[in-house]
């Protein structure tokens, strides 16, 4: 039986330390505790975010809640087309809520300010990727070129 649910409202962790228990509320089912045992839970975390993947980006606030993005990540109606920023400032911090994800924001603190929540595995790939491409770019006969 599929239940549908609306709201999430909390999260914690069992007493045993066993489950992760996740409060939320649905319009036919009321409130709602969903206790997620702790050796699936990279499972369960794992199918939210392919899910989400095929939803669209979605971000977590300051305040913890979702919030989908502006629409302007891709430029006129073309699904193959992505507009490119180059940001004036960054940072990379890890969540101090206890969520467990590493918080990357793209002009930090500027009116433009945008930002993502990465797992610590998917951040590891990030930065992995990023150094990867660095080194090549550096490496290639153009380099010089890159930095004037």
């Amino acid at each position: 039986m599929a239940i549908r649910i609306g709201e999430v409202k909390s999260s914690r962790l069992s007493d045993d330390k066993k489950e992760v228990i996740v409060g939320g509320s649905g319009k036919y089912i009321g409130d709602v505790e969903l206790k997620i045992a702790r050796e699936c839970l990279d499972d369960f975390i794992d199918a939210l975010v392919s899910a989400r993947g095929t939803l669209g980006s979605v971000a977590v606030s300051s305040a913890g809640s979702a919030v989908v993005p502006k629409p302007s990540a891709r430029s006129g109606g073309n699904p193959n087309e992505v507009r490119f920023e180059i940001p004036k400032t960054f940072a990379v911090t890890a969540d101090t809520e206890g969520r467990g994800l590493v918080l990357l924001i793209l002009n930090h603190r500027l009116e433009n300010q945008e930002g993502y929540a990465l797992s610590p595995d998917a951040a590891r790939q990030v930065a992995a990727g990023l150094t990867k491409s660095a080194d090549t770019l550096l490496a290639s006969p153009a380099a010089g070129e890159l930095n004037k």
